[in-house]
């Protein structure tokens, strides 16, 4: 994607972002929220996605280091091959 057309669709992005206002309590109508950060972790329209993406990156980091444990074992198990015969 070439610059002119990255920028275009930031501008777009940023004058429609008024628009995505998903319920009463953001935005403009009230410019502090009062319930901070606890809406975020208790209203289920924001904490099922939150909950989704730590779950992905849990199992990411977690399937990377059964990954390097696998592969040092089978490391080990050839040098131990390779030192018997």
């Amino acid at each position: 994607m070439n610059r002119f057309n990255l920028a275009l669709a930031m501008i777009i992005t940023v004058a429609h972002s008024s628009q995505i206002f998903a319920h009463p309590g953001h935005g403009t109508s009230q410019p502090a929220n009062p319930h901070g950060i606890l809406h975020y972790l208790t209203e289920p329209v924001h904490l099922v996605p939150f909950a989704a993406i730590a779950l992905f990156a849990a199992a990411v980091v977690i399937g990377k280091k059964v990954v390097q444990r696998s592969r040092i074992q089978k490391q080990k198990a050839v040098r131990s091959t390779d030192l018997s015969k």
